[in-house]
């Protein structure tokens, strides 16, 4: 539902230990503004080119999973990129992982041949998605990296289970990459976690403009009290639970969104207007 409250008044002084600000399209811009890296999951890649490419070649960190490294090797090639051409080496994943029975071998060693480091992790208690995580925490130890966002690229089409165990992995982001924030990217969302404080969120004008959608989703538990601004249905110190009151189909009145929440909570929000920003 869109109209989530009758209340159309809010309290504007929300007051948290927690102030984070996120700028999610910073990535995207000239100018992002830290290090970031990117990880392919084996889902569908339905991304403009001339977008995914440019954000590839700006990540600090880039690994494929499993079957996303097949993946990732036919969306190079139908942009007629040729990966053993030296000239397209900033195509080679740095890292590939997970335990390998969804990607050909001969594709692995074609990776492993031109650059990639290949680590196989068999580890059935955990997704090739946690593990990659994992992986990457691990990366930005052992080479000293100040890195600030990991973005995963995964559709939010197909088996429901594989679109739930993602939203897990969200959840479970603190233990496996500390600090490290982790937004989901597909061809049109972005999804991530806000943690129990205040967050502003910067929405760019066109989102504003064409009034994309957005919500907030209590998965795992209630949300007791949240709070926001800048929306068109705002929640003013609103308990929302599956069962009961969620926002969905929500859109913007203003191009800065606060959200002060006393549970984590899933923030979710349409980029189909990415292509033209």
């Amino acid at each position: 539902m869109g109209h989530v409250t009758s209340d159309h008044t809010m309290q504007q002084e929300l007051t948290s230990d927690g102030d984070t600000t996120w700028n999610p399209l910073d990535a995207f811009q000239d100018g992002a503004r830290c290090e970031y890296a990117v990880i392919v999951l084996n889902r569908p890649i339905r991304w403009q080119h001339n977008v995914l490419l440019r954000f590839w070649q700006k990540a600090r960190i880039t690994v494929t999973v499993d079957g996303g490294t097949q993946r990732w090797l036919k969306y190079l090639e139908e942009q007629e990129i040729n990966i053993s051409n030296i000239e397209h080496k900033q195509y080679v994943p740095d890292l590939i992982t997970g335990d390998m029975d969804s990607c050909p071998p001969y594709i692995v060693e074609k990776f492993a041949s031109i650059g990639s480091t290949i680590i196989k992790t068999p580890d059935q208690d955990n997704t090739d998605y946690t593990k990659a995580l994992l992986e990457v925490a691990h990366y930005v130890k052992t080479h000293n990296i100040n890195l600030g966002e990991i973005y995963v690229l995964t559709e939010t089409s197909g088996r429901f289970d594989h679109i739930i165990a993602n939203i897990n992995t969200l959840y479970r982001s603190d233990e496996l990459v500390g600090n490290i924030r982790v937004i989901q990217l597909a061809s049109n969302s972005m999804t991530w976690i806000l943690k129990p404080g205040m967050h502003s969120i910067h929405i760019p004008e066109i989102l504003v403009q064409q009034k994309s959608w957005c919500g907030l989703l209590p998965f795992g538990c209630t949300v007791n009290c949240i709070s926001t601004t800048g929306l068109k249905w705002n929640l003013n110190k609103t308990t929302i639970q599956f069962g009961g009151l969620i926002s969905t189909s929500n859109t913007y009145e203003d191009s800065k969104v606060t959200v002060n929440t006393d549970t984590p909570v899933i923030w979710t929000m349409g980029i189909e207007f990415l292509g033209r920003i």
